[in-house]
C-alpha cells in the first residue's frame, strides 16, 4: 500500500499537464498514472482545479531555488502569458473587476502564491520590506507596468526582453543587496 497517495497524484498531475497541458490531462488519466481510484483522488483534492492549484502551490512552495530565481521566474512566465496572450493578460490582471465574494478564492490564489515567495525575504536581517502587503504591491507594481506601458505604446514587445530589468528594480526595491540565501 502507498503511503503518500496525495503527493503521488500531485506527481501525475504536474507530469501529465506538462505533457498534455491542463485540459489534456484528465482525472481518470491522473488517477491511473498515480495507481489509484478516482475515488481516491477526490478524497484528496475536491476538483480538477483544486488538484492543479495544490500541484502548483506544491511547486512553488516546495522549491529549493533561491527568492532572486522565483522572482524572475514568476516576471519571465507572466511576461511569457502576457506575450502569447495579450488580450487575456489584460482582461484578467489589468482591468479592474467588481467580483462577488464567491470568486475571492480564484481572485487571491496568485497573491496568496506571491506572498509565500516573499516572505521568505524575512530572512534577511536587513530587508527593508516589513509589510508583506507592501511587498505584494510594490513587486506587481513595477512587474504589471511593462504590460500596461506596452498596452499604451510606449514600450515595444515583447515583454519577455524586460525580464532582467524588472527582476533588477524588483530585487534593489526590496534592499537587498547581498546574494540570496538557498531555501
Amino acid at each position: 500500500m502507498r503511503k503518500n497517495k496525495k503527493g503521488e497524484i500531485i506527481a501525475a498531475t504536474v507530469q501529465l499537464v506538462a505533457q498534455r497541458g491542463v485540459n489534456g490531462a484528465s482525472i481518470r488519466r491522473i488517477a491511473e498514472v498515480a495507481g489509484v481510484t478516482e475515488g481516491a483522488l477526490y478524497r484528496h483534492f475536491r476538483s480538477k482545479e483544486d488538484l492543479c492549484q495544490q500541484a502548483y502551490c506544491h511547486i512553488v512552495s516546495a522549491s529549493k531555488v533561491d527568492v532572486k530565481t522565483k522572482f524572475e521566474d514568476w516576471v519571465r512566465v507572466s511576461y511569457e502569458y502576457f506575450d502569447r496572450y495579450p488580450d487575456a493578460f489584460t482582461y484578467v490582471v489589468l482591468i479592474p473587476h467588481d467580483f462577488s465574494s464567491d470568486l475571492e478564492h480564484v481572485i487571491s490564489r496568485q497573491s496568496n502564491l506571491l506572498s509565500q515567495v516573499i516572505a521568505e525575504l524575512a530572512s534577511f536581517p536587513d530587508d527593508a520590506m516589513r509589510s508583506l502587503g507592501m511587498g505584494v504591491s510594490h513587486f506587481t507594481g513595477v512587474m504589471l507596468n511593462v504590460p500596461r506601458l506596452i498596452n499604451e505604446g510606449v514600450l515595444e514587445r515583447p515583454a519577455t526582453r524586460y525580464t532582467s530589468e524588472v527582476v533588477g528594480a524588483i530585487w534593489r526595491m526590496f534592499a537587498i543587496d547581498k546574494s540570496p540565501r538557498k531555501n
